[in-house]
C-alpha cells in the first residue's frame, strides 16, 4: 500500500459560497455536507475494485487536502483519475508520498469534520492498516515496537553514492551489491524483488548509516515502487501471535520492512516460541516476498533470535549479506569528524575526537568508529553541557571483552576428560578428511551422528552449544548453530502432522546441530505419534547427512533401552560420549568458576564448606550435578544479600562485603524426592 496526500485548487466546486453564513458553515462540516458524499463516492469505488482509497480531510480556503492508500501493484495514474472523476472542477497542484500515521491522522481530521461514513479505526482495521501491537500492557511488554520513514531520491547519482560509500567505508560486498543495482544490463521498472539483504553490523547507527544509501539507490534505479520503509525492532518470541505484525507486511506493499533482530535475549529450553516466529517470518517472506523488501539487520553481540530462527528464515529466500567496512586511521577519523559534526559540539579537536579509537591498530572496522563515537559523545556531555563535571569520572570499571574461541572454552570445561577426547577425535577425523579432498582423494560419506548419555547438569547441551561453534570453525558446518528440541517438539496432535515437524526441524538445522534431548520419551508413551517421529528421523538422519548432524541427548540407562529398540537408529550413530557425575572437587571448581564470571569472592574456609556440601550431595542419587551448584549458589547469594542488609542497616557498604561469600552463607540444598500422588483409588 502506498499513501498519498494531494494538494488541490478546488475554487471551481464554489464551496465558498456553502460558507456564507453560520448555517451554511455547520452544514458544511456535517454528514449533510457535499464533502461527506464525495467521500461515500471514493468508498463505493475502492470497494468496486480495491485499489484506490480517497478521503477529502481538510479545507482551508480554495486549497482542499485529500488523502488516499493505494495498491501498489496499480499505477498512481489511476489514483490521479479517480479523484478527477469524482471531483472533475478541481485542479491537482502536489501529490506526495506520506507514511500511514499521517494518513491516519489525516483519517481522523476527517471524521472529526464529520465526512466519514465509517470511523477511522474501523476503516483502518477493514483494510488492514493497524500495524502497531494490539495487546500489551506494563506486565506483557509490546511484542514488537514499528515506526516509519520515507527516503528521498533527492540529489541521489551514482557519483554521490559512491561518495556516501567512502564516508561511511562501505565493505566490499556492499559496493559490488550497488555496482549490480545500478548495471546497465537491468531493466528500469518493477517486477519484484529478486533478492532481499542481511545487514551485519556492530551498531544500529552503522546499519542506519548503510540503510541511507541502500534504500535510495534502490528507489534510484526503480527497485521499489514505495520510498515508505517500516522499521520494525524488539522483536521477541511472541510477535508472531500479535495479528497486527502481519498488518505490518500487508501495508508495507510496494516498499520495505527492516527485521532488526537487536534485543533482550529470551532463550528457553527448547526454544519453540522463536521457532514459531522464524514460521511466520519465513511465511510471510515466501506471502510477500515479490512485493515487500525484507531487510533483515543483525547486530553483533545483540540478536535475539538465535542461529536456528536466523537459519530458517533465510531459507525462504535468495539474500545478499551486506557487512560493515574497514578503514585506515585517516578514513576513520574523517567517519568520526563527519558524526561529530552533526552534534551541537563546539570546540573540539580531531585529538579528542581520535583519541577514544582502540590503539595500535592498522584498520578500524566501523563498530571501532561508533564505539569511539559514543565514548566521545559521553564526554562531550561533560565538557560541552555540564561543564561541572569535566574534570569528574564517576566511575571507571575495565571489562574483559575477550571471548575465548569456542574449542578453548571447551577445553577449560571441568573434567569431561573422556568427552574431550572424543571431540579431538571428531576433529581429527574432520581434518583428515579436509586435507584428503584437497589432494584430490574422493569424499568418503562418513557418519557424524552422536549419542550424548548423562545425568541431568552434566553439561550435555552446553558441550553441544561448543561442538557446532567448533565444527563451523573447521568448515565441517556451514551456519554453526543448532536447533534444540524435545519430544513436544517433535510429536504432532494428529494423524499426519507429526513427519512434517520433524523436517521442518531438520530443515531449520541444515548447516548445523539438531539436538534431541530426553530422546527416549518418544517411545515411552505408546498411545502417541512417537513412533512415527523416530521413523522420519531416522529417514531424515539419510537425506540430510551432509547437512546436519544429530545428536540425540538423555539419562545412560534409558538412552541404551532406547537404542536396544530402534536398530537402525543405532547403526546410523558414529558416536556415543558418555558425561560422568562431576566429583565434589570438580563441583567446587564448577562453583568457583561461576563466582568469577560472577564478580564474586570466597575465602578458603568458605571453600571448604562448599566442598563439603558437595562431597555429601555427591552420596544422593540425581542430585543435579552443575545444577546443583548453580542453584547453591542463588541460594548463597540470596543469603548474603539478606545478611548485609541486616548488619549493615543505615551504615555504608563496602565493595569488598559486596563481592565476598562467607562460609555462612552456603547451606546444603534439600534434595528429598516428593512421591507422586495418584488419583483414583
Amino acid at each position: 500500500m502506498i499513501f498519498y496526500k494531494y494538494l488541490v485548487n478546488c475554487a471551481g466546486l464554489e464551496l465558498e459560497k456553502e460558507m456564507q453564513n453560520k448555517e451554511d458553515r455547520e452544514k458544511l462540516y456535517s454528514r449533510n455536507s457535499p464533502i461527506e458524499e464525495w467521500n461515500r463516492d471514493f468508498c463505493a469505488s475502492y470497494e468496486m475494485d480495491k485499489k484506490s482509497y480517497l478521503v477529502i480531510s481538510e479545507l482551508l480556503r480554495e486549497k482542499m487536502t485529500i488523502v488516499a492508500a493505494h495498491q501498489a501493484d496499480a499505477s498512481s495514474r489511476t489514483c490521479d483519475s479517480l479523484l478527477l472523476k469524482i471531483l472533475p472542477d478541481v485542479r491537482i497542484l502536489k501529490r506526495e508520498e506520506i507514511t500511514g500515521e499521517e494518513f491516519e491522522r489525516e483519517l481522523i481530521r476527517a471524521e472529526k469534520n464529520e465526512w466519514m461514513n465509517n470511523s477511522a479505526g474501523y476503516t483502518l482495521k477493514k483494510m488492514r492498516l493497524n500495524i502497531q501491537p494490539e495487546c500489551y500492557s506494563f506486565f506483557e511488554p509490546a511484542p514488537y515496537q514499528v515506526s516509519e520513514r520515507i527516503y528521498t531520491t533527492d540529489g541521489v547519482t551514482r557519483e554521490t553514492i559512491g561518495k556516501q560509500m567512502e564516508k561511511i567505508l562501505a565493505s566490499q560486498n556492499f559496493y559490488e551489491e550497488i555496482d549490480r543495482i545500478f548495471s546497465n544490463e537491468n531493466e528500469k521498472r518493477f517486477a519484484g524483488h529478486p533478492v532481499h539483504y542481511l545487514i551485519s553490523a556492530g551498531d544500529k547507527a552503522a546499519a542506519d548509516d548503510m540503510l541511507e544509501v541502500l534504500i535510495p539507490s534502490l528507489l534510484k534505479n526503480e527497485r521499489l515502487l514505495s520510498s515508505r520503509v517500516y522499521d520494525v525492532q524488539k522483536i521477541t518470541d511472541k510477535a508472531g501471535r500479535d495479528e497486527n505484525f502481519a498488518n505490518v507486511f500487508e501495508a508495507a506493499q510496494g516498499g520495505t520492512v527492516v527485521l532488526n533482530l537487536e534485543g533482550e535475549k529470551n532463550i528457553g529450553q527448547y526454544a519453540t516460541g522463536y521457532y514459531k516466529l522464524a514460521e511466520k517470518l519465513g511465511e510471510k517472506l515466501s506471502e510477500y516476498g515479490n512485493k515487500v523488501l525484507f531487510v533483515f539487520v543483525d547486530i553483533s553481540g545483540n540478536r535475539s533470535v538465535s542461529d536456528e530462527t536466523m537459519a530458517m528464515i533465510l531459507a525462504h529466500a535468495d539474500m545478499i549479506q551486506i557487512q560493515e567496512g574497514h578503514g585506515n586511521l585517516e578514513q576513520a577519523t574523517g567517519y568520526l569528524k563527519q558524526l561529530a559534526e552533526k552534534t551541537d559540539y563546539k570546540g573540539y579537536t580531531i585529538e579528542d575526537l581520535v583519541r577514544y579509537l582502540p590503539k595500535e591498530k592498522e584498520l578500524y572496522s566501523v563498530s571501532d568508529i561508533f564505539q569511539a563515537y559514543n565514548r566521545w559523545y559521553g564526554s562531550g556531555l561533560k565538557t560541552h553541557v555540564y561543564r561541572a563535571y569535566k574534570e569528574k569520572d564517576l566511575v571507571k570499571i575495565e571489562l574483559k571483552k575477550k571471548m575465548d574461541k569456542p574449542y578453548e572454552e571447551l577445553q577449560k570445561m571441568v573434567g569431561l576428560t573422556d568427552v574431550k577426547k572424543v571431540v579431538d577425535e571428531i576433529l581429527a577425523t574432520a581434518k583428515m578428511q579436509k586435507m584428503r579432498k584437497s589432494m584430490g582423494f574422493p569424499k568418503l560419506q562418513t557418519s557424524m551422528h552422536m549419542l550424548f548419555s548423562g545425568n541431568p547438569g552434566t553439561a550435555k547441551t552446553t558441550v553441544a552449544r561448543l561442538l557446532a561453534q567448533v565444527l563451523k570453525e573447521e568448515e565441517v558446518l556451514k551456519n554453526g548453530h543448532i536447533v534444540e528440541c524435545g519430544r513436544q517438539d517433535l510429536v504432532g496432535k494428529y494423524v499426519g502432522w507429526t513427519a512434517q515437524i520433524v523436517e521442518d526441524k531438520f530443515l531449520s538445522a541444515r548447516g548445523g546441530i539438531l539436538f534431541i534431548d530426553e530422546a527416549y520419551s518418544l517411545v515411552e508413551d505408546g498411545r502417541t505419534y512417537g513412533a512415527e517421529a523416530i521413523n522420519t528421523i531416522v529417514q531424515q538422519m539419510e537425506n540430510y547427512r551432509d547437512e546436519v548432524i544429530v545428536i540425540f541427548a538423555g539419562y545412560p540407562e534409558k538412552m541404551q533401552e532406547f537404542l536396544q529398540q530402534n536398530e537402525g537408529l543405532a547403526s546410523r550413530i558414529a558416536f556415543h560420549l558418555n558425561f560422568p557425575d562431576y566429583s565434589a572437587d570438580e563441583l567446587t571448581q564448577i562453583l568457583e568458576l561461576m563466582l568469577e564470571k560472577s564478580a564474586y569472592r570466597m575465602t578458603a574456609e568458605t571453600r571448604n564448606k562448599c566442598l563439603e556440601i558437595c562431597e555429601n550431595a555427591c552420596q544422593e542419587p540425581n542430585f543435579g550435578n552443575g545444577r546443583y551448584v548453580r542453584n547453591l549458589l542463588d541460594h548463597a547469594v540470596m543469603r548474603q544479600a539478606e545478611r548485609l542488609f541486616r548488619e549493615n542497616r543505615g551504615g555504608e557498604l563496602s565493595k569488598e562485603e559486596a563481592c565476598m561469600l562467607q562460609a555462612e552463607d552456603f547451606e546444603p540444598i534439600g534434595m528429598e524426592k516428593k512421591e507422586s500422588r495418584k488419583i483414583g483409588f
